[in-house]
C-alpha cells in the first residue's frame, strides 16, 4: 500500500511551481529631493572624546559596559538570536525517541488477541520502544519566512542595543559635562555673593558715618539675600546630573566618579562638528535600521502566513517495537516500521487563513508608517539640532564680546579707583555687572555643549567599535527556594 502515497507527494511538488518568490519589504513612501541622499559615512564614533576628557573617557566606556538599560538591551538581542536559532533548526528533520512500559492491556494486545484468536484479551506488562523522524519539506516558504522574520527581529533588536548605546553614551556625557557647568555656575555666583556682601558692607559703612541712608542699606541686603538664595538650585541641579551620572555608570547613587565631583569648568567648545545634510545620516541612525527591519519582519510573516494557503508535505520514518518482556524488543515478529510522505491542508475551508493573512497585511502597512515615520523624525531630528546648535553657538559669541568688553571695563574702573576718580559703590557696580557677563556667559557655554550632544546624537555616532555589555549570570537565593517561596 505504501506506493500509493507516492503520487499525492509527486502532486505536492509539481504544485511547487506556485511558490511565490520572498516577498520584499514595501519603500518608504518618503520622497527626498533628488541628490540629497548620501551614502557616505560619517566620522562621529567616540564623538565625547573631542572634549578631550580622559577622565570622560573612560566614564562612557563604563557606562558602555555596566549601563542597566543595556543589560535589557543585550538580553533582549541574545533573546532574538535564540529565536533565530530555533527557526533555522524547524527547517532540519527533527527525531523522537519514545520508550514505555506498564501494566494491564494495551491496543497490541487486542490485535495478538484478534490474530491468535481468543476469547480473552491479555492483561499484563507490555514495553514499548520507537524512533521517529519527520521532515517538513518547505515546498511553499513558510519555514523560510518564519527563519526571515526571525532574522529580521534578530537585527531589529541589534538596531534597538545600537540605539540605548547611542542614548548611554550622549547622556553619560552630558551629565559629566552639566556637573561641569553647574561647578563653573556655582563659583560665578559666590563670586558674586561676595561682591554684593562688600556692596552691603560699604552701604552699612556710608550710613554710620552719616554719607548714606537706610534705603541703600535694605537695598543691599535684599540682594544679598537673592543672591544666596540662587546658590541653592545651582548646587542641587549639580548633585543631580552627578546622581544621574553614577546610575548611567550602573553604580550607586553615591557613587560618584570623583573626577566629575571636581570638575568646575567645562573643556573647550570649539569642536569640529559634521555637516548638517541630514539625509546622509539617516544609513547609520539605529532608530531608522530598527524600523526598517520590523518592516522586513512583517513582510516575512506575510509571507508564511500566505503559505498556509497550500498543504503541508512532511516525510517521516518510524520504527517502533512491542513486547512483553524487555527481551521481547528485539524480535522482528514485534517491530513495525513506516516510511512516506504526509499531506495536511485545509483546503477548501481557507476563510480563517484569509483572515490571517488580511491581519499580516495590516501589521505590514502599520510597519511601513512607523518606518516612515522613523525617517521623518530622523531628519526633523538632525535639522533642528544643527539650527538649535547655530544659534547657541552665535549666542554664546555675543555673550562672550559682552563679557570682553566688562572685563574691559573692569579694568578701566580698577585703575579710576586707584585714581580716586570713582567711589567704593561705583566700583562694586562695575565688578557686579562683571560677574553678570561672566554668569550669562558660562549659560551660554552650557547651552552650546548641550546643543553638540544633541547634535552627534541625533546623527547617530557612538554605537560602533562600543565594549561588549557585561551581562552577569543571575544568582539565586537557594535558600528561600528550599523553603518553598515563589522565585
Amino acid at each position: 500500500m505504501l506506493h500509493r502515497s507516492w503520487p499525492v507527494a509527486a502532486l505536492c511538488v509539481a504544485m511547487a511551481g506556485c511558490v511565490t518568490q520572498p516577498i520584499r519589504p514595501p519603500r518608504s513612501t518618503v520622497e527626498f529631493p533628488a541628490g540629497t541622499v548620501s551614502t557616505a559615512e560619517p566620522s562621529t564614533e567616540r564623538w565625547w572624546s573631542l572634549y578631550r576628557l580622559p577622565a570622560l573617557d573612560d566614564a562612557v566606556v563604563e557606562a558602555l559596559t555596566n549601563n542597566r538599560d543595556l543589560r535589557v538591551a543585550e538580553a533582549n538581542l541574545r533573546e532574538a538570536r535564540a529565536a533565530l536559532g530555533q527557526a533555522r533548526r524547524n527547517r532540519l528533520p527533527s527525531t523522537t525517541l519514545r520508550a514505555g512500559a506498564g501494566y494491564g492491556s494495551t491496543l497490541d494486545d487486542q490485535v495478538e488477541t484478534a490474530l491468535l484468536d481468543r476469547q480473552a484479551i491479555r492483561t499484563g506488562t507490555r514495553y514499548t520502544a520507537g524512533l521517529d523522524v519527520d521532515w517538513e519539506a518547505d515546498l511553499f516558504g513558510r519555514l523560510r519566512h518564519a527563519v526571515d522574520a526571525a532574522h529580521a527581529q534578530a537585527e531589529a533588536s541589534r538596531a534597538a542595543e545600537d540605539g540605548v548605546r547611542i542614548e548611554v553614551a550622549a547622556e553619560t556625557t552630558r551629565s559629566w559635562l552639566d556637573a561641569c557647568a553647574y561647578g563653573h555656575r556655582i563659583a560665578i555666583a559666590r563670586r558674586s555673593l561676595a561682591l554684593v556682601e562688600r556692596g552691603r558692607d560699604v552701604a552699612r559703612s556710608r550710613r554710620d558715618a552719616g554719607d548714606g541712608v537706610m534705603l541703600d542699606v535694605v537695598r543691599a541686603d535684599a540682594l544679598v539675600e537673592r543672591t544666596q538664595a540662587a546658590i541653592a538650585p545651582l548646587e542641587a541641579s549639580r548633585q543631580r546630573s552627578l546622581t544621574n551620572l553614577a546610575v548611567l555608570l550602573g553604580r550607586t547613587p553615591d557613587h560618584v566618579p570623583a573626577e566629575a565631583a571636581a570638575c568646575d569648568a567645562l573643556p573647550p567648545t570649539d569642536l569640529p562638528l559634521p555637516d548638517g545634510d541630514g539625509t546622509a545620516w539617516l544609513r547609520r541612525r539605529p532608530d531608522v535600521r530598527e524600523a526598517e527591519y520590523l518592516l522586513g519582519m512583517a513582510s516575512a510573516r506575510l509571507g508564511e502566513v500566505r503559505a498556509d494557503l497550500w498543504p503541508r508535505v512532511s516525510f517521516g520514518a518510524s520504527i517502533a517495537g512491542s513486547a512483553h518482556h524487555p527481551d521481547g524488543l528485539d524480535d522482528h515478529a514485534s517491530r513495525v516500521w513506516r516510511i512516506g510522505p504526509l499531506l495536511s491542508w485545509q483546503f477548501p475551508n481557507i476563510a480563517v487563513v484569509r483572515s490571517r493573512i488580511a491581519q499580516a497585511g495590516e501589521r505590514e502597512n502599520a510597519a511601513l508608517a512607523r518606518f516612515d515615520a522613523s525617517i521623518l523624525g530622523a531628519l526633523k531630528d538632525t535639522q533642528q539640532a544643527f539650527v538649535f546648535y547655530d544659534a547657541t553657538r552665535r549666542q554664546r559669541d555675543a555673550l562672550s564680546r559682552a563679557a570682553a568688553r566688562s572685563g574691559e571695563a573692569l579694568r578701566l574702573a580698577d585703575a579710576s579707583r586707584a585714581a580716586g576718580a570713582i567711589g567704593a559703590l561705583e566700583h562694586l557696580d562695575t565688578q557686579r555687572d562683571d560677574v553678570a557677563a561672566q554668569a550669562a556667559l558660562a549659560d551660554a557655554d552650557a547651552e552650546v555643549v548641550d546643543a553638540q550632544i544633541a547634535v552627534f546624537k541625533a546623527l547617530g555616532g557612538g554605537w560602533r567599535d562600543a565594549p561588549v555589555v557585561d551581562l552577569p549570570m543571575a544568582l539565586r537565593d537557594t535558600a528561600s527556594l528550599s523553603h518553598g517561596s515563589t522565585p
